[in-house]
Formats: structure tokens, sequence, C-alpha cells
């Protein structure tokens, strides 16, 4: 019983606190939903921040959505509107930096890589944070086909600072190629 009413006070306290604090979840909710909405503009999105009081250690259910998201390339886009969001928006962290593998672009519509990169750039341009993206020379091409040529000089390739190839160990990310023995 001691344990039930230690749990019924820590969800009140949490519920309290999601009253508190409502405003500022709404300013996540704004504008992880206009991020969405440059991607997907007919689609519902949004986020919703819940006390959960089951029998664990997590206090809050924080769940983003955009409508279709069991797609691997609209659930890529909810994990970048959602690291942009706690990046730009978020409270109480001192990160000034996002970086995406080439992973989150796959299965995202050309279209939308292209969008997402105007959103980089103009999100990034003016303040104090970093953007760093491993893409692979597929992805920079549908996203070169998706804009005008000289949005893309500025947004892609007067930022690229580094680029990789396999074709001699001097591009590599080391500079050599490293050996795994399978021993």
């Amino acid at each position: 019983r001691d344990t039930e009413k230690i749990q019924l006070e820590q969800s009140e306290i949490a519920e309290n606190f999601l009253v508190e604090v409502e405003t500022e979840i709404n300013v996540l909710r704004d504008y992880f939903r206009s991020l969405a909405k440059r991607f997907y503009p007919s689609s519902v999105a949004g986020l919703s921040v819940s006390n959960n009081d089951g029998e664990n250690l997590q206090r809050y259910n924080i769940d983003a959505k955009i409508e279709s998201d069991n797609s691997d390339g609209i659930n890529n886009v909810k994990i970048f509107c959602y690291d942009m969001t706690l990046l730009f928006k978020g409270q109480n962290h001192n990160i000034d930096f996002l970086f995406h593998d080439s992973r989150l672009f796959d299965g995202i519509n050309e279209r939308q890589k292209a969008e997402l990169f105007k959103i980089v750039f103009e999100e990034f341009m003016n303040s104090k944070k970093q953007y760093i993206a491993t893409v692979n020379q597929n992805q920079i091409n549908e996203i070169e086909a998706c804009m005008e040529s000289d949005l893309f000089q500025k947004i892609v390739k007067n930022n690229t600072v580094l680029t990789l190839t396999d074709d001699n160990e001097s591009e590599k990310l080391l500079g050599i190629t490293v050996e795994i023995n399978d021993d």
C-alpha cells in the first residue's frame, strides 16, 4: 500500500507539472507541427506529452506523430522534426549540434529530402548551432534534381565540409584502410 500511495503522489505531482508547463509544451507542439506541415501539408501531425502512471521509471510519455508514420520515409521525417524540435525549442540542455546519418534519408521522397535541407539551412543559418549529416551520393543527386541549381549550390555545395570516397586511402575518413580480422 505504501508503494501504491507513493505512486499516486508521484502521479499527482507529474499531472500538476504538466499543467504548469502547458505553455512550453504548446511551443514544442507548434514547432513540431510547423516542421511536419512543410513536408506533409494535409497530414495530421503533433506531439503529446502525458503522465505515465504505470509501475515503471518513465514518468512521461512523449509521442510524436505524423499521419501514416508507419512508412519508413514518413517515420524518418518524424524523427527529423522531433530532433529539430528538441534542439531548437527544448530546454535544460547545452547541445548545440544535430547529427544525422545517411540512414535517416532512406525512404524519404526526394522532394522531402530537398525540403529537409532547406529547413536545415533556414534554421541553422542564423544560429550558433551546427548540423552534421552524412549523405550518400545518390541522395545528394536526388536533392540536386529537386532544387534550383543556385539554391543547391547555396545550401548543399557551399556547406559541404568533407567529401569522402573509396577511390583511394587519402579520401577515406581516417586516411587509411582498416582491416578487420575475422579470427
